[in-house]
């Protein structure tokens, strides 16, 4: 019976009973996923019984679609016949990958924990998330099969970015419970942020208050222009300066998309933004619960990331029109990412060597055109340079301890601890050369062992065979305990993984030759730049480990597409037309235009240095005679005399400024990090900790034994308080703008030692 087809069932194959079909196949998959994970106590053991029926109607309905779609259509091999090279050039791609593969393997580099920094793999896919973009990127072929490409054009990057948008701004900010935040408490429940973030945010801050910077560089000053562009909207609600940053940072899953579309085609666009989209998403629902880093994260590394795109996006441009304007467009834009992130310095050589491999080293439009784009970069740049030479004496990108960092990781113990760093008797550069070749062995490995850990963390990012408990129940935070080993059937889904990589990498060279291969060499020169530095994993990461998923959404789509013209689609149709890349600009460029463009990359170059004017310098008159007529005129404030008797005590300290992020604990609770700050920090008795904000930071420290009254972020205000060690213990507060003045303890006991 199973060698003979029935009779007159081809009868069946029409357009409506087919779509029916595959429709029916999704119900009974979709009633599959719900009845076993949506609540697992309810239904589990419905799913139990009800399953084998289930399976059986999914895979009778799917069998079913491919036979009628085979006698509606038929089967036409021949029309493959031009994708026929992408298998020989996807089975040298996968045959390198599997010797990287097991490379990996047998020395372990990649997998072998560093002493010196070594982070977990960054958030992965879930498998649901997983299938519902592949299954978007399939509801976009056939939509694309029957709708005009125009309207396509223009509604999927809005869609794209409304769904970013929607299911960002959904997952409410108290997720902020946890790493870069300080936890909820009184007297604002609002997230303030810590750390990293906080440094970011405090020279926002100090730009707002007209002391910008604290009078040295600062590191990231692009992204500090950014925060203090978001305070001056937002003020200081931080819940509106996080919707403003996400609506910023949902561009990232649209680049994706026109990157993904360039090389390959809608399909694989929307594929890949989809990944991006419900990666982040479930990095925002486990916030509170593991270290992460998203779009409500006041950090660099999902700003780097789209700007590393947009930079890579026009640098493609670049190659394809083969013109001074694109050229110089690329460079600018680069020298923007730049100013985010230094160590994206490293990603230039693989730029100029793959202008070499396009355009070859006997064309003169190899050194015109490279000559531009490095024209557009030092013109971004330059202004920021200029800046800091102005005020240091000698060019440099970022402050000075981010130098001390990197040659704190040199070193065989003692790792990131910046006292032992010394960089005044020589430079970075020499400081690592010496190293170097002291024992290239040990540098060698480490390099080595960070690049490929970054290799590893990207693939990882795709969802692995692994316990999930249900929709609503808490993510299973697999990753965060990988110790480099894998079971084997996750071992076989990495390699399907990687044969479907190569496929897109297949593709992406049949269309593009070199070309196609630039989204990679942006990812393997910051991983390269991050390696250097001796750092890999967690957040450092997100700029470098999408280059996987990406590759994979672009054999999806070359795989998904192939199987559609065998079905019988129309070649031009899905594949489009064939593009030639390297078409050269027919009309001369406008001097005009160059004129606007260098302007423009020069204005943005500038900002962060034109910012440092946009206020006047507040909290200026620090004299004990000006603060003390301004305390004593408020209501039920300290006498002048008892005041002048405590300030003249040796361990005094009296100053106004702007109070930032207050926070009350109890007894013996506080911020249990490594290396909690001063204010934050648990101590054996109540208190308030903020930071007081003017021409320098100041950590204080406000004893309470319950919280009363109304301390506001971002008040101005008069601190009287004992001078410790690392902190300042307040004894008087004073808010000139509310009339309000607290104590924590009578002036007339003398600060002790």
């Amino acid at each position: 019976a199973g060698l003979r087809f029935p009779d007159r069932l081809e009868e069946l194959a029409r357009p409506a009973i087919i779509i029916s079909l595959a429709i029916l196949s999704l119900t009974f998959g979709l009633s599959l996923f719900l009845l076993r994970y949506l609540d697992p106590d309810r239904f589990l053991s419905i799913y139990q019984r009800l399953s084998p029926l289930l399976w059986y109607f999914l895979v009778l309905c799917f069998q079913s679609f491919l036979y009628l779609l085979y006698f509606y259509n038929g089967i036409h091999p021949q029309e493959l016949a031009s994708r026929k090279s992408i298998y020989a050039l996807a089975l040298i791609t996968f045959l390198s990958l599997l010797c990287v593969f097991a490379l990996v393997s047998v020395t372990r580099l990649g997998v072998t924990y560093d002493p010196a920094y070594w982070g977990e793999p960054g958030v992965p896919l879930m498998g649901w998330q997983f299938a519902l973009a592949l299954f978007g990127g399939s509801i976009v072929l056939y939509v694309g099969l029957h709708a005009s490409s125009r309207t396509l054009d223009k509604a999927l990057p809005i869609f794209v970015y409304a769904l970013m948008v929607i299911l960002c701004l959904s997952v409410p900010v108290t997720v902020l419970q946890n790493s870069f935040y300080m936890p909820f408490a009184r007297p604002i429940q609002s997230p303030f942020p810590y750390s990293d973030s906080m440094y970011y945010d405090e020279m926002a801050q100090s730009v707002l208050i007209g002391h910008p910077y604290q009078g040295v560089i600062p590191t990231r000053p692009l992204y500090i222009f950014f925060l203090t562009i978001l305070h001056l909207l937002f003020g200081q609600d931080y819940s509106r300066i996080i919707a403003g940053q996400t609506l910023a940072l949902a561009f990232i899953p649209v680049v994706l998309y026109y990157l993904g579309r360039k090389l390959h085609s809608r399909t694989a666009g929307v594929t890949i933004a989809l990944f991006f989209i419900f990666r982040e998403l479930t990095s925002l629902l486990i916030s509170s619960a593991t270290r992460v880093t998203n779009t409500k994260m006041i950090l660099v590394d999902l700003p780097t990331l789209l700007l590393l795109l947009i930079a890579c996006l026009f640098t493609f441009r670049w190659f394809e029109r083969r013109d001074r304007p694109s050229a110089f467009v690329a460079g600018g834009t680069f020298g923007l990412l730049l100013l985010l992130r230094t160590q994206s310095m490293l990603v230039l050589p693989f730029i100029v060597l793959f202008a070499l491999l396009i355009f070859g080293w006997r064309n003169r439009s190899f050194y015109v055109l490279t000559a531009f784009f490095m024209l557009g970069l030092v013109i971004t740049v330059f202004p920021w340079l200029f800046h800091n030479y102005l005020l240091t004496g000698k060019f440099a990108f970022d402050a000075d301890f981010q130098y001390r960092v990197i040659a704190s990781q040199y070193a065989y113990s003692g790792n990131l601890d910046l006292q032992n760093v010394d960089l005044e008797n020589k430079g970075l550069a020499q400081l690592l050369i010496e190293f170097a070749l002291k024992d290239p062995r040990f540098v060698f490995g480490f390099i080595a062992n960070h690049f490929l850990a970054t290799q590893v963390n990207g693939l990882l990012a795709l969802p692995m065979i692994e316990p999930y408990n249900g929709i609503f129940a808490p993510i299973n935070l697999y990753w965060m305990n990988w110790d480099g080993h894998v079971a084997w059937y996750n071992a076989a889904l990495l390699l399907l993984y990687l044969a479907v990589i190569s496929f897109g990498v297949g593709a992406a060279w049949k269309r593009w030759r070199w070309l196609g291969l630039l989204p990679f060499a942006f990812s393997i020169g910051y991983a390269a730049a991050t390696a250097i530095s001796r750092f890999s994993g967690w957040r450092y990461d997100f700029p470098a480990d999408w280059i996987s998923y990406f590759y994979f959404g672009v054999g999806f789509a070359e795989i998904l597409t192939q199987v559609v013209v065998l079905f019988g689609a129309k070649n031009e149709i899905v594949f489009g037309v064939q593009a030639e890349p390297f078409s050269a600009a027919k009309r001369s460029p406008s001097v005009l235009r160059g004129i606007l463009l260098a302007l423009m990359f020069a204005l943005v170059g500038a900002s962060p240095w034109l910012i440092k004017n946009i206020a006047a310098p507040r909290y200026a008159a620090q004299s004990s005679d000006a603060l003390i007529s301004r305390i004593i005129s408020l209501t039920d404030a300290k006498t002048r005399s008892e005041i002048e008797s405590f300030t003249a005590q040796p361990a005094s300290f009296f100053q106004t400024g702007r109070l930032l992020y207050p926070r009350f604990f109890p007894r013996n609770i506080g911020i249990s990090s490594g290396n909690p700050l001063p204010a934050y920090a648990i101590r054996d008795y109540a208190r308030l900790g903020f930071v007081l904000l003017n021409q320098q930071r100041i950590q204080a420290i406000f004893p309470v034994k319950d919280y009363h009254g109304d301390f506001p972020h971002g008040a101005d205000a008069m601190v009287l308080g004992c001078q410790k060690e690392d902190y300042v213990e307040v004894r008087l507060i004073a808010f000139p703008a509310l009339d309000s003045v607290y104590v924590s303890a009578p002036l007339s006991e003398p600060c002790s030692p």
